[in-house]
């Protein structure tokens, strides 16, 4: 069963705290939290649930009925659930006559809560097939991470968006490495505008004015780049990334975005915006010690189920991937190759590997890389799907043939005198 894409509403934190710990199992995951405001109707909006958890303690005012009405003619075929520790015979009713399809008591267990929650969903979804309303379809935003620099994480996120784009896919790549950003250099692109005058804009961040700052490479890649100086990181906000995610949700099918080498709040920010999150490190000591404290941290704030584990630079090395995998806790998800002078040559031009050498042993490796990556959002296998494996590691050596043993020649029988 594919896991259902809640978005739990609530102005009390210890709630959001509560329906959090209710969903333990692998069937639902939690896509955002927001408030009964116009943050929540938007990150509805832009996250397409597939259900709308409403907690409330005490009674519920018609403010947050009337909202639940509003937010179910915008956002079209999700199912609002409504958690109440105060249920009466009038709560039930008002709650039907404005779209809520379950009330749940707040004191039902873990294990019950979720199983209430899937029936609920499973009855509106048979309506659903009856009636052939469609699903929307939701965009994806994928992180590229690392905790160290140098280790190529920036090459491979323009080039993999770059190769999302080029298979017909409306990408948008972010440089939220907001004081060293050179994703625009990377694709020869000198924007006049940048992130930083996107959120100080008056009219706000929408989609209108995220389309006038940013930049379109040839390939259709939509750019939007990081501020020019290094001081004006500090203009942009945690909630000005989040705004922006959700603002592209509904346009895009695939936010690309390029984050910082450092847990700051903005970084975390996408990270919990995000779909997944590829951390980017290389076969060497540094890296192995740097995965496994990023990874660790991750896995504390809540966001281990997002991370992917990628090698890139792979060569050779005293660090192997199972040192990774042991160490790091997490498969290994995909090996990319290394060919320092074909990248540093395509750095230099401001031209992708994708366009410049698309032939080469990099640009097949991040192919690959892109394939599975889509496959789990398409539902198109791949040939190392098929085959039940992960992306091969190119440096390991397939086993070969051994040749027969020749047989010894039959000895001719001697002639007869």
């Amino acid at each position: 069963m594919e896991k259902l894409n809640a978005v739990v509403l609530s102005e009390d934190i210890d709630l959001r705290i509560y329906i959090k710990n209710h969903l333990k199992g692998d069937n639902i995951v939690i896509s955002g939290y927001s408030d009964f405001g116009s943050a929540g109707k938007l990150k509805a909006e832009s996250l397409f649930p597939d259900i709308v958890i409403c907690a409330v303690r005490g009674e519920v005012s018609p403010t947050i009925f009337s909202f639940i009405q509003q937010l179910l003619i915008s956002v079209r075929n999700c199912v609002v659930v409504l958690v109440s520790d105060h249920i009466t015979v009038d709560l039930v009713s008002n709650a039907a006559r404005f779209g809520v399809k379950g009330v749940i008591p707040m004191e039902t267990g873990a294990d019950d809560f979720e199983k209430e929650l899937l029936n609920i969903f499973d009855l509106e979804r048979q309506r659903r097939l009856d009636t052939n309303e469609s699903q929307n379809i939701r965009s994806k935003v994928l992180s590229f991470f690392g905790g160290k620099g140098g280790t190529g994480k920036t090459t491979l996120a323009v080039n993999a968006a770059t190769q999302i784009s080029k298979l017909g896919k409306r990408t948008m790549l972010i440089d939220l490495d907001l004081q060293f950003g050179d994703v625009t250099m990377a694709l020869d692109l000198n924007p006049r505008n940048t992130i930083v005058e996107l959120v100080q804009d008056r009219a706000g961040i929408t989609i209108e004015n995220i389309n006038s700052f940013s930049e379109t490479h040839n390939t259709g890649l939509s750019v939007l780049g990081a501020p020019k100086n290094p001081e004006y990181a500090e203009y942009i906000k945690p909630e000005d990334v989040e705004r922006i995610i959700d603002t592209l949700r509904p346009y895009f099918e695939y936010i690309v975005l390029d984050l910082p080498p450092v847990l700051n709040d903005q970084t975390i920010t996408a990270i919990e915006n995000s779909e997944e999150v590829y951390m980017v490190y290389n076969m060497d000591i540094l890296s192995l010690k740097n995965a496994k404290a990023c990874a660790d941290v991750l896995r504390q704030l809540n966001q281990g189920d997002k991370l992917k584990l990628v090698i890139n630079k792979n060569t050779k090395s005293l660090i192997n991937a199972k040192d990774f995998e042991k160490t790091v806790e997490m498969p290994v998800y995909a090996f990319i190759g290394e060919d320092s002078k074909l990248a540093n040559t395509c750095i230099n031009k401001g031209i992708p590997i994708m366009i410049a050498s698309p032939q080469s042993e990099v640009a097949r490796d991040i192919k690959e890389f892109v394939k599975t990556v889509l496959a789990s959002y398409t539902k198109v296998k791949t040939i190392n799907e098929e085959a039940g494996k992960r992306i091969a590691n190119p440096l390991k050596k397939l086993p070969t043939k051994k040749p027969e043993a020749q047989k010894p020649a039959k000895k001719k029988p001697a002639a007869k005198k």
